[in-house]
């Protein structure tokens, strides 16, 4: 199946349950997920929050198991947008790619993805707008994101 956005993944993959099951999503799109931790010394990077990667013939994501909860679901969201977006053995993502002040178009465009995935922006909307919902803590948490990235998202959203 081809997937051009996160909608479309979504679609196709999300079981409409909060927060987004980025794991159960990329396994069910046949791409592996690995959790890299510091007992495995010939993958460890410490630094290293995830990448993806094309080997044998299959799509593979790997996280930092040392990072935060809600970290790792970004993460795994923003390399799952790497495989939709064909960005074949992406370059191995740090803190930095998953700031808001990164350059690189193809780390843009993956951290939108993952916001996308997710913070569904329909979902989103009708809590804010329609459960009244405004506290960012209680939106974030919901959504198993952070509160940076739930501002963020409601900011490309037009809600802040």
């Amino acid at each position: 199946m081809e997937y051009r956005t996160a909608d479309d993944v979504l679609r196709a993959h999300w079981n409409g349950r909060l927060p987004v099951n980025p794991i159960a999503i990329a396994e069910a799109m046949a791409i592996e997920v690995k959790a890299l931790a510091p007992f495995e010394p010939d993958t460890w990077r410490p630094n290293e929050s995830g990448h993806y990667s094309f080997r044998d013939g299959a799509p593979l994501i790997t996280y930092n198991f040392m990072d935060a909860p809600v970290r790792q679901r970004f993460t795994i969201a923003h390399e799952i947008g790497h495989h939709v977006h064909g960005d074949l053995d992406a370059p191995r993502d740090t803190s930095e790619q998953f700031s808001a002040k990164s350059r690189d178009p193809k780390e843009i465009a993956a951290n939108r993805f993952a916001a996308a995935l997710l913070m569904p922006a329909a979902l989103v909307k009708h809590m804010v707008l329609e459960q009244r919902v405004t506290d960012i803590v209680k939106l974030a948490n919901a959504f198993g994101v952070s509160t940076a990235a739930m501002e963020f998202r409601l900011k490309a959203i037009g809600l802040l």
